[in-house]
């Protein structure tokens, strides 16, 4: 597909100087250089942001007619001035809506589903350029796609079996329309917790825990570029403690660690932290329950963090099971300078409101599971972050309190960042404002900070801001985003959407 240049804006974009209302702000805290606005009226308007590797931003939006008859997708290139250095349309339709992306080298893949809930189309942007190759495929076994990841142009692809509801892992070559499913082994309660490309060793890694309610163990599962298997390591449990999640180290075959999570009794809540090298089939790295942790308790008053210790302690002592246990959703591991950091979200589900009943009697196991699943929402307590040297010790830990912070879906909530000089930086957006702290390993601080969205100019008052996102952009800055009702100076009332910079 050619990338189709325009001249004349589709939208009234207005420029991108520096924020007035920067200049009065006297405290310490995160800058705002730099903001763009797009004006959008009452126009249907979709817009997403993509951090770039070369410290620039790509911006998507698709604008749709009240009918959705009509489509116009737009692709731009934002400087880390947020100037436009191009835009360009592509030849997509009304349906086309996008799901998931992934970025390699100076490509942009994006994955995008219609009303075929079997075809998806990808589509392959050069970031420098703007030109465009979009391929439509048909996922037969899949209902729908949660993860995606790119080796060297080949996709790689997790999601849900439309027969089942069980995990399917899926090989794409666009080139030849090659699709096939990837060998693993597939019990009810079995999960994908990882999908590493390991561009320099042409290797995908995929680490799937599998369980039969009485044991469970680790898959550690290497592809080529072509989706051939050419290694797959079992990782077992020790004595009673089941694995549950890993993230794999990017490295190479003979140093490659496994960090994640371990339970002492069932399959979904959390006692503590594991490491363990790849190529050994039985976990005989480090384990580090919560009573370990020197601040994992932090979300706790002083004196119901005490008790909690004590107690703990004398189960662990009586040879009982810890009564502590949570439930943790891992980000992805970050390479430090001493060897990799560990974020997780300590979470519980809780039943979003809804009238409609569904008998189980009546339906088959999985799918009842699964839409119940769908009828909950996730409520996060805290994150917790741990720093592990490169053979998988933990060098400290700290965590981050997260009040009242919900979301529909169990993904990511909370950004964490390390910067080039050393500092973790943890952001989420909070209702309006943009919640961050700057972590200091060990020292636990309860203090949560709080951004406010500025706007061209001061006297400019921000009526409404919603779907309010952040996300990391380069050197350990991050970009704010979201659409906002703003009565200028003038009286005049705007909707735009926009974007901003946050210099840490």
């Amino acid at each position: 597909m050619t990338g189709i240049r325009i001249l004349l804006f589709l939208f009234f974009i207005l420029a991108a100087p520096p924020l007035l209302a920067q200049e009065k702000e006297e405290e310490e805290g995160p800058m705002q250089p730099v903001r763009l606005e797009i004006e959008y009226g009452s126009d249907n308007m979709e817009f997403e942001l993509f951090p770039l590797a070369d410290s620039s931003l790509l911006l998507y939006s698709k604008k749709t007619d009240l009918w959705n008859r009509k489509a116009t997708h737009t692709f731009e290139r934002l400087n880390a001035k947020l100037d436009r250095v191009w835009s360009c349309t592509h030849d997509l339709t009304p349906e086309d809506q996008y799901i998931l992306s992934y970025s390699e080298g100076i490509y942009l893949y994006m994955v995008f589903a219609g009303t075929n809930d079997q075809k998806y189309k990808f589509l392959r942007l050069n970031s420098l350029t703007g030109d465009a190759i979009a391929t439509t495929h048909t996922l037969e076994p899949i209902r729908n796609l949660f993860q995606f990841s790119v080796l060297h142009g080949r996709y790689f692809l997790i999601g849900t079996s439309k027969r089942d509801f069980k995990p399917l892992l899926l090989y794409v070559d666009p080139a030849p329309n090659l699709v096939k499913l990837l060998p693993a082994t597939y019990g009810d309660e079995s999960t994908f917790s990882d999908l590493q490309p390991v561009p320099q060793h042409q290797r995908m890694d995929v680490v799937l825990t599998e369980s039969n309610n009485k044991i469970s163990r680790l898959q550690v599962k290497s592809f080529n570029v072509q989706g051939e298997l050419i290694s797959n390591h079992f990782i077992l449990q020790q004595d009673n403690k089941n694995l549950l999640t890993a993230e794999v180290t990017p490295v190479d075959t003979l140093s490659r660690l496994l960090i994640g999570s371990y339970s002492t009794s069932g399959f979904q809540l959390s006692n503590g932290f594991f490491t363990s090298p790849v190529a050994s089939q039985v976990v005989n790295g480090e384990f580090y329950s919560f009573v370990q942790l020197k601040n994992f308790f932090k979300f706790m008053s002083p004196r119901r963090e005490e008790r909690t210790r004590r107690r703990e302690r004398n189960r662990i002592e009586a040879g009982k099971q810890p009564a502590n246990r949570y439930r943790m959703l891992l980000h992805d591991l970050i390479p430090t300078t001493e060897g990799y950091m560990l974020a997780a979200e300590i979470y519980y589900p809780q039943r979003r409101r809804s009238s409609s009943y569904l008998d189980p009697s009546l339906y088959g196991a999985q799918f009842f599971r699964h839409t119940m699943r769908e009828n909950e929402e996730y409520k996060r307590t805290h994150a917790v972050v741990l720093g592990f040297d490169k053979n998988g010790v933990l060098l400290w830990d700290n965590i981050f309190l997260l009040k009242n912070l919900v979301s529909a879906n169990l993904t990511p909530a909370v950004e964490i960042v390390y910067a080039p000089d050393g500092r973790i930086i943890m952001v989420y957006p909070d209702e309006q404002e943009i919640a961050y702290q700057i972590m200091t390993p060990e020292k636990f601080s309860d203090e949560v900070n709080k951004l406010d969205i500025l706007t061209y100019h001061e006297k400019e008052k921000v009526l409404t801001t919603e779907q309010l996102g952040i996300i990391p952009w380069h050197d350990g800055n991050f970009v704010a985003f979201g659409f906002q009702h703003i009565r200028r100076i003038s009286g005049e009332s705007q909707h735009v959407y926009f974007i901003n910079k946050i210099a840490f």
